[in-house]
């Protein structure tokens, strides 16, 4: 009985956390720190580097998720769509970071 009590229990806990993971904020709070994470990638890649370019076509993917996240067909999307886009942001952020800490650094001084 108690078992079984528990079960459902934790059930509706992971209904609530999936829920809360795919909520369109949450993916709008995602797009904008993966957005300031490309800003600032942008600020120490070298001009006309591939890695540049890859930093400016990421930002404008999220201005398009961010937008998407506003419109009712969003909500339309299956849940598991919708934790696939959340873990390609999860990728995506890992990539910027990986991606920054691998540029050279500008000067060759100790700031």
């Amino acid at each position: 009985m108690f078992g079984w009590f528990k079960g459902k229990i934790n059930n509706a806990k992971e209904r609530i956390r999936i829920a809360k993971e795919i909520n369109p904020r949450s993916f709008r709070s995602m797009a904008r720190e993966i957005t300031d994470l490309a800003d600032a990638c942008s600020q120490v890649c070298l001009p006309e580097s591939e890695l540049l370019q890859r930093v400016e076509k990421i930002k404008g993917e999220m201005e398009q998720l961010t937008e998407l996240t506003l419109q009712p067909e969003f909500k339309k999307l299956s849940v598991q769509r919708k934790m696939e886009l959340r873990q390609s942001l999860i990728q995506s952020r890992e990539q910027i970071l990986d991606s920054m800490q691998a540029t050279p650094s500008p000067t060759k001084l100790i700031q």
